[in-house]
């Protein structure tokens, strides 16, 4: 279940890094012991208003924010690819300006509206992703939550692109020791797919 990408390097899907900061043990439990992850109903829903999203984002004057002048293209689930990290994944939406910036946007259907710390690696992760791909450089993600429809914007910087690869690798020696690592925090069980398989 550990799966190399490039170079024999395990392959790290940035839905994997949400998943590693939200407890580095689900992360054993879904890549090293290859446990199935269900999918929950919100993540249902979440899908279900992906599709509806997308409809409506094509009736709008505006895109996240951006007045339509400023705007060149709304991509949508575009999958990118980086070899050279083994590092993949699907971004919800990228606003592509016409100044030529490319910003990734993440469509969170949640309770709570907030820039915590998986969902700005999230972020970050497919900025590394577009600058691999479109060679720009990628400073400005969104973070957009239709039922409340507020968006947060969030400033990308170096350092945290460095961070996010440091956190790969780490990612990469847990799945490679098959060592269980410790749990993250006890009230984040009450929430997880994979709580059954962990005493």
């Amino acid at each position: 279940m550990k799966g190399s990408g490039s170079g024999g390097k395990i392959q790290i899907d940035v839905w994997e890094i949400v998943q590693y900061h939200y407890c580095p043990r689900k992360l054993y439990f879904l890549r090293t012991l290859g446990v199935p992850s269900p999918s929950k109903r919100k993540m249902d829903v979440g899908s279900e208003e992906h599709a509806r999203e997308r409809k409506r984002l094509v009736e709008r004057k505006a895109a996240f924010g951006f007045k339509p002048e400023e705007v060149k293209r709304v991509h949508s689930k575009l999958v990118l690819e980086a070899q050279d990290l083994a590092l993949v994944g699907q971004v919800d939406n990228v606003v592509e300006l016409a100044d030529g910036q490319l910003i990734p946007v993440e469509i969170k259907y949640s309770d709570y509206v907030s820039a915590y710390g998986s969902r700005v690696k999230q972020l970050v992760a497919y900025a590394i992703l577009l600058e691999r791909n479109f060679e720009v450089s990628v400073r400005t993600g969104i973070l957009y939550f239709p039922m409340q429809n507020r968006q947060i914007r969030i400033s990308i910087s170096h350092e945290d692109k460095r961070n996010l690869i440091a956190d790969v690798e780490r990612m990469r020696r847990l799945i490679a020791s098959e060592k269980v690592p410790p749990k993250a925090r006890r009230e984040a069980c009450r929430y997880c797919e994979v709580s059954k398989y962990c005493a």
